[in-house]
């Protein structure tokens, strides 16, 4: 494989190859660095919406405790309230 290659590539010249070379990793590299920072958005993205997840949760849990200790009077001024906004 290597020795078709060599043949292939000497008929090129050497700096065409050398071009062709330098192209191919930068290429490499741009493909890299675009594919690693897609991963690395996808993953900051997940870990954003667990957190406003966790957060939707622990508000709910405090409503939820909230409304469970107020007493049956706070409850009807709180609703009276938020019927007239």
């Amino acid at each position: 494989m290597i020795a078709i290659l060599t043949a292939v590539f000497s008929g090129i010249g050497r700096k065409a190859t050398l071009w062709g070379a330098i192209v191919v990793a930068i290429g490499t590299a741009l493909w890299v660095a675009f594919r690693r920072g897609r991963l690395e958005a996808e993953a900051e993205f997940l870990i954003r919406r667990a957190d406003a997840r966790i957060r939707s949760l622990q508000t709910a849990k405090e409503v939820f405790h909230d409304v469970q200790n107020a007493d049956r009077a706070d409850l009807e001024r709180r609703l009276d309230r938020w019927m007239r906004d």
